[in-house]
């Protein structure tokens, strides 16, 4: 029970790192789920139930109401809902046990973030700014403070730049951290032996159905709109087109499988990944998880009792 309860509290603590100016507090702040993670995956799903009420009250302690509901939100209850999925288990056809992936998980997540951002964007000003305006202004002031010498043509470059995709960015690479920081603590626990499961492959992950019709949705709003509504249905359409980048992954490691250098591939895939992330290689990705969702390309190269499904 202690070790849940200092693993709330260090990831309490490392969630506010960034508002208390530490440094390196970035880091820390996305690395605030790992404890949690460590603790679920190490001792049981109910544990983190303990550990997320522990950083929920040194939350609170130490920044009020709203910093203890911001990390049971962004932290505690994400932690939870990842650890439950991955120690969840079935009984397969010939009667032996199946860990489920993080296929589910990963899709509930990026729910979760759409829904901050129709949140967000519904109660963002009081009403007195739309969305869009909200974001250019909160950007603008964050520029200005982190690089006050920018001149404020300079400053409005960036913030043209970043205004159109910001939200939906931020609510990907809130669901991509959790993965990570879930993936890491697996390796942690398996390489000191105290991991409860073995360790998932992503070449078997598999996402629900109803993936790719919330995205189709999203899709079609943000086509159809105008205003407001598409600015929101644009970034919606990114946060739910997650799951498909780590299906996109599954596929790429499916094949990397299947070839006499997987390890030299993967490097190769994942240096270009990083090196042309921003210029659209990471949408390609999307796009083959959406092909894979649809037409079953690991199905086609091999079969289908190589897959496990996460329904």
């Amino acid at each position: 029970m202690w070790i849940a309860l200092v693993g709330g509290g260090v990831s309490a603590i490392a969630s506010m790192a960034v508002g208390a100016g530490i440094p390196g507090g970035l880091l820390f702040l996305y690395m605030a789920p790992l404890p949690l993670l460590l603790v679920g995956l190490s001792l049981g799903a109910s544990t983190v139930l303990v550990a997320g009420f522990a950083g929920i009250m040194v939350s609170g302690l130490l920044g009020g109401v709203l910093s203890a509901g911001m990390y049971a939100i962004v932290n505690a209850f994400p932690a939870w809902l990842v650890t439950r999925q991955m120690l969840s288990k079935r009984i397969g056809l010939e009667g032996a046990e199946q860990w489920r992936s993080l296929g589910p998980a990963i899709a509930w997540l990026s729910v979760m973030a759409a829904v901050f951002l129709i949140a967000g964007s519904l109660t963002v000003g009081d009403g007195k700014l739309g969305a869009e305006a909200a974001v250019t202004a909160f950007l603008s002031d964050a520029i200005n403070a982190i690089s006050p010498d920018l001149t404020d043509d300079m400053r409005l470059v960036f913030v043209e730049l970043l205004v159109p995709l910001y939200p939906g960015v931020v609510g990907a690479s809130w669901v991509l951290m959790l993965v990570i920081n879930a993936a890491l603590a697996q390796k942690i626990l398996r390489n000191a032996k105290r991991n409860i499961r073995p360790s998932p492959t992503l070449a078997t992950l598999k996402l629900p159905h109803w993936t790719s019709w919330a995205l189709v949705g999203g899709a079609t709003t943000a086509l159809l709109g105008a205003g407001e509504l598409e600015y929101i249905s644009r970034n919606l359409t990114i946060v739910l087109a997650t799951p498909f980048f780590f299906l996109g992954l599954a596929v790429v490691h499916y094949a990397a499988d299947h070839v006499t250098f997987p390890g030299s591939l993967l490097a190769f895939f994942y240096f270009v990944l990083l090196v042309l992330f921003v210029s659209g290689w990471a949408l390609l990705v999307v796009g083959i998880g959406m092909i894979e969702q649809w037409a079953g390309l690991r199905v086609r190269f091999s079969g289908p009792s190589n897959i496990s499904g996460d329904e």
